[in-house]
């Protein structure tokens, strides 16, 4: 994967113009045909289905556009039982032992997203982890992520200095991601000079996907907008990438109302860490511009996770949606990789459930790195932050079968649906149902709270089939 920096200048200068590579387009148009086509989307899939059982029996090597059309029938199909088992076995088959070590990490973290219960890809994932991080003992990567935990922790609180010490104890002195980590963290409160220190003592340490150099690229380019004499939205773009907040805030306040206006305030919002608030203006955003275009996609914002790698091929496949879609919808993104804890719009296809609340993805289902023990451990739902008061709603219809409190789940809703199928809502303020009730899909069940094993206010959300959670993005 290359970073496309002959794309990044003119991306951020006119992205308010919808600018977008070529090859972007195209190969989101066949994902959103397919989408917008039934029909055409089960003739696609079964001939995918017979390929890839061919290519199995024969024990063929792995055909880069096979793979491609599988991957697309995935996403549209995730609950097809073939589809799932042959990519996990193209996946397999691509898989390399040698080179950087983050390449393999990201191979493994794509079949346990097919496969999350698979033990022998999560011991392979494990050691993994502490092979990155330079000639560090595992001593001291498990501290560094227990500081990492507490720099994001006291990040969301904008308690910045405090974020910033501990992004700097847990910047190990041969690991690029920590340290890409801190000088993300250094920009963004305008201490540029710091960040590209930060960058330069790295230079000759591995970089996955591009993403340390890309940063830099990223704050040379808003450096040389500002020495010029940029439009103003342009201008904008590049200072809240350097963390001149109050410069673009007095600049975008004047614009008009329109989807650019939203776009440059949820930037601005989100770099210092109001999520909630910069959340809102992402769907506002999408709304103006994307809505009519999209009827058939459901746009879901999600809060990036060190889990994620800053992959935006793995993000792409746990919302089982086309990573170069993303990359046409979010405004300048052009890249193969994300930063930790920024905010990505994620149109995603339907899969039959509604989204049971309104809010960001926090947290996806799978294996997530314990930030205290560091060890991993099956994440069985997904989060989703909401403000205070939000209800969550029945995804579709059923029939209580259990409600009251939990230490782990707090005050919580199961439904029943089909003999095998059940939904699960967790950390309630307030349950709006009884015992046994039926209900209807989007019928309220409770106020989303913060109750049991919680540290924010949000709706866990899981599906269990067959008496085993199961990835909600299959069904959502």
């Amino acid at each position: 994967m290359k970073l496309k920096f002959k794309w990044f200048l003119p991306a951020l200068l006119v992205s308010l113009h919808g600018f977008q590579p070529m090859q972007a387009w195209a190969e989101s148009d066949t994902f959103l045909k397919l989408v917008r086509d039934p029909s055409a989307q089960r003739t696609f899939t079964n001939r995918v289905v017979q390929e890839v059982k061919s290519w199995s029996s024969q024990q063929s090597p792995v055909n880069a556009v096979q793979l491609s059309d599988t991957r697309l029938a995935f996403n549209l199909s995730p609950r097809h039982p073939v589809l799932r088992q042959k990519l996990a076995e193209m996946l397999k088959a691509q898989i390399r032992t040698e080179g950087h070590p983050q390449d393999l990490e990201l191979a493994y973290n794509r079949l346990l997203n097919l496969a999350p219960r698979d033990e022998k890809l999560r011991l392979q994932l494990s050691q993994l982890l502490y092979r990155k991080h330079g000639k560090a003992s595992v001593e001291q990567i498990k501290r560094s992520h227990t500081l990492l935990n507490d720099a994001f922790n006291r990040w969301d609180e904008q308690k910045y200095d405090l974020s910033l010490g501990y992004f700097k104890e847990a910047a190990l002195p041969g690991s690029s991601e920590f340290n890409t980590l801190l000088a993300m963290h250094l920009r963004d409160r305008g201490r540029v000079a710091e960040a590209q220190a930060q960058l330069k003592a790295m230079t000759g340490q591995p970089d996955y996907l591009f993403m340390r150099a890309g940063l830099a690229e990223r704050m040379n380019q808003a450096e040389k907008i500002l020495l010029g004499e940029p439009a103003p939205e342009a201008k904008i773009g590049a200072q809240i990438e350097l963390g001149q907040y109050t410069e673009a805030e007095a600049i975008w306040k004047k614009l008009p109302q329109s989807a650019m206006k939203h776009w440059w305030r949820a930037k601005f919002l989100e770099k210092q860490a109001r999520y909630h608030e910069a959340a809102v203006e992402y769907q506002g955003y999408y709304r103006l511009k994307w809505e009519k275009q999209f009827p058939d996609l459901v746009p879901v914002v999600y809060k990036v996770q060190l889990e994620d790698i800053n992959s935006l091929d793995l993000v792409a496949l746990k919302f089982r949606t086309s990573s170069e879609l993303l990359k046409q919808v979010n405004e300048g993104l052009n890249q193969d990789w994300l930063e930790t804890y920024r905010m990505v719009v994620v149109p995603m296809p339907r899969h039959g459930f509604s989204w049971p609340t309104v809010g960001y993805v926090s947290s996806h289902f799978g294996y997530r790195l314990h930030p205290i023990r560091a060890t991993w451990r099956l994440h069985e739902g997904i989060d989703i932050e909401t403000f205070e008061g939000i209800p969550a709603s029945a995804a579709i219809p059923g029939r209580v079968v259990q409600r009251g409190y939990d230490k782990e789940c707090g005050n919580m809703v199961r439904l029943q649906h089909e003999p095998q199928l059940q939904t699960v809502y967790c950390h309630g303020e307030k349950l709006l149902v009884s015992q046994s009730q039926s209900v209807a899909r989007s019928q309220a069940l409770m106020i989303t709270g913060n109750t049991g094993a919680s540290a924010s206010n949000h709706l866990h959300f899981g599906v269990r089939l067959q008496g085993q959670y199961t990835d909600p993005m299959d069904w959502l």
